[in-house]
């Protein structure tokens, strides 16, 4: 059974790690089976979350675009970067606008959380902390993460990883991943 997953990077930087690391699990996924809508993080900018013109209904445009596009979906992967041991508030942004429109609309999709970062830790604390709302959409948050570590030096000229190791563990991960979503959307 083919899966759709929604993909992206929460980076809005050219060139990102991130958006490099989402390609390849993009990638990757796809050759499990997957089918695959790519998105561009500068689709969902929207203006801070705010209560009073969410009361109002003045939800922006780029909430519903997200939408749009997950809705469809069994899950999502997300490559996120970590900026304090957080994830950015961007990305916390569009979760909040998310849940004002339709606290439904994700529950029960999963999802696969990824990190590009310069530091040693590879982003884990970040994607720790991004489990906590997308676990309040009822989201099935898969069990692995993939955090990478001194991501200026991880990549190849063409985008791939240079570490056979990391390549491999990577593939394990998304391709466990797309499975479990695919159990799951039975």
């Amino acid at each position: 059974m083919s899966v759709k997953l929604l993909v992206f990077a929460a980076s809005h930087r050219p060139g990102s790690y991130n958006r490099k690391l989402a390609t390849l699990a993009s990638d990757m996924a796809g050759a499990a089976g997957a089918e695959i809508t790519f998105a561009e993080y500068s689709q969902f900018d929207m203006p801070v979350y705010n209560d009073h013109e969410a009361d109002l209904n003045n939800i922006p445009p780029a909430a519903h675009s997200f939408l749009k596009l997950a809705s469809p979906t069994d899950g999502i992967i997300i490559a996120s970067p970590e900026y304090n041991w957080s994830y950015p508030g961007s990305l916390k942004n569009i979760i909040d606008w998310t849940s004002r429109l339709d606290i439904n609309i994700l529950k029960h999709k999963t999802a696969l959380l990824l990190c590009a970062t310069p530091g040693a830790r590879g982003g884990i604390v970040g994607l720790d902390h991004l489990r906590a709302p997308l676990a309040a959409l009822q989201l099935h948050v898969f069990n692995r993460a993939f955090p990478l570590g001194h991501c200026r030096e991880a990549f190849s000229e063409d985008g791939q990883l240079k570490n056979e190791k990391q390549r491999a563990q990577l593939q394990t991960i998304v391709t466990d991943y797309v499975t479990f979503t695919q159990k799951l959307a039975k």
